[in-house]
């Protein structure tokens, strides 16, 4: 007998943390065991809930990790027929992408919802991060052309790159985003969820479809979600969050619009250098003590003050400290990010912005990459 898992919608649970929506999760193995885990999501009160059996965010949270361990998905609930010829495919691709790791399972829905019409509006996913800020700058402003949404509000996840613990440093950061996204007239959706805490995979590659599975319990409230760009559609590998999986997640009420490719992180600087609150709030360092601002001496702080500098924005106010020499001496970079130096030294090199940084950025690329073990060890592990 094949391995397969069960999805139990559980009804809405609205307290003082706000509307919980809930899924009880049964994994039966082929051995006839079987274990049970919760998957929760907690929305802000007072906005519109999808229906209680409505299973599209529990489908795509759970399809990663069943795929890894071969398991058939069974769902005693509703799910859209968009998101589930979606899925066919989204399946295909990452079983292609990892074959050694994803295989193709088959989903089983009690009800299959017909004919589903969007609402209006739209929601993007926020962060306070240069991609995030960048796709709300760019669609609030009107910046993207025909293409531009009706932006309605950045959502900012707990429990996704800042721990379900670490409340006091969720809450310095949800403010800075607050003060950016007013400043856009945009609300602030906070959302909580235990979702890597339950599902501990690699992150890079389950990233994108836990993003969904929080922005379509929106579905209601907006019709569309926006997801900032990693990478340049001249470099687009394996990745979580990618233009071609991404809209793979849509269903027939909420469509995901990945939003970005065509600029690089450099682009995107020299874009939301125009908005002084969003610079002054911008948070991308995730290997700080503080979880609420930026370190300014990691890898990470150190590129962006880089992509900074060829944008031609010198020492920007998300940085508490002038950037020095000393900065870049540190960095042993991973095979991953190499790529992103070589093209910061690139643009240094078009732009003349920066020049004289030039011999310590190449010193860098010339050291020895770090090891990549811990790509083995997701979050969690």
């Amino acid at each position: 007998m094949r391995s397969y898992v069960e999805l139990y919608p559980q009804s809405l649970d609205v307290n003082s943390e706000g509307q919980r929506r809930a899924c009880l999760i049964k994994e039966n193995a082929a051995t006839g065991e079987s274990t049970e885990k919760e998957l929760w999501f907690i929305y802000p009160t007072d906005l519109p809930m999808p229906e209680d059996d409505n299973c599209d965010a529990y489908l795509i949270a759970v399809l990663h990790s069943a795929m890894i361990m071969g398991t058939d998905i069974r769902v005693y609930g509703s799910v859209s027929r968009e998101l589930l010829s979606n899925l066919t495919e989204f399946q295909y691709v990452w079983e292609k992408w990892y074959p050694e790791l994803y295989s193709l399972v088959e989903i089983k829905v009690e009800h299959i919802r017909e004919n589903e019409i969007p609402v209006n509006g739209a929601v993007s996913a926020f962060s306070g991060g240069a991609d995030a800020q960048f796709t709300s700058y760019r669609h609030a402003k009107g910046k993207a052309g025909y293409r531009t949404q009706s932006l309605r509000a950045g959502v900012f996840v707990h429990g996704f790159d800042i721990p379900l613990d670490d409340i006091e440093g969720f809450f310095g950061a949800a403010k800075k985003a607050a003060e950016s996204l007013d400043d856009l007239d945009l609300a602030l959706l906070i959302v909580k969820t235990n979702i890597r805490n339950i599902f501990p995979i690699n992150w890079e590659h389950h990233c994108g479809a836990a993003l969904v599975s929080v922005l379509c319990g929106l579905n209601s409230y907006a019709g569309i979600g926006l997801i900032g760009s990693s990478d340049t559609y001249e470099r687009l590998p394996p990745w979580g969050s990618h233009p071609m999986t991404d809209p793979l997640l849509s269903s027939g009420s909420f469509r995901i619009i990945h939003d970005g490719s065509g600029f690089n992180r450099t682009d995107k600087l020299k874009v939301i250098a125009e908005w002084s609150l969003g610079i002054q709030n911008l948070r991308v360092c995730w290997e700080g003590d503080q979880s609420d601002r930026n370190c300014g001496s990691c890898e990470k702080c150190v590129r962006t003050r880089m992509n900074f500098l060829a944008a031609g924005s010198v020492n920007p106010s998300c940085f508490n400290t002038p950037l020095c020499k000393g900065h870049l001496r540190a960095i042993i970079p991973s095979q991953g990010v190499r790529v992103e130096w070589v093209k910061i030294s690139k643009e240094i090199i078009k732009t003349g912005n920066g020049v004289e940084w030039l011999p310590e950025v190449k010193k860098l690329l010339n050291r020895k990459t770090k090891s990549k073990l811990g790509f083995l060890f997701p979050f969690g592990t």
